[in-house]
């Protein structure tokens, strides 16, 4: 049986009861390290799902400014014609 190395992380008493709390709750009991990964994973996609729509409300804004640089230089075409 292979073991992974372990470490001490120290936290308040408040905040071990909560996650202890949250393990009984909400994971069944499952081992304090898949608790602590699956929170940490859980924590990664609402970060990169809120960048994701950042970057896409970006990529609507520059789509924004484009199609009024092409208005622009169609009047400017417009003018030049004359």
């Amino acid at each position: 049986m292979t073991t992974t190395p372990t470490t001490t992380i120290r936290v308040s008493r408040a905040t071990r009861d909560r996650l202890m709390r949250t393990r009984e709750e909400d994971f069944h009991d499952a081992p304090i390290d898949d608790v602590i990964l699956r929170l940490l994973d859980e924590h990664a996609e609402v970060s990169l799902r809120a960048k994701m729509r950042a970057d896409a409300e970006h990529a609507r804004t520059n789509a924004d400014d484009l199609a009024e640089v092409r208005r622009v230089q169609t009047e400017m075409d417009e003018v030049s014609a004359w």
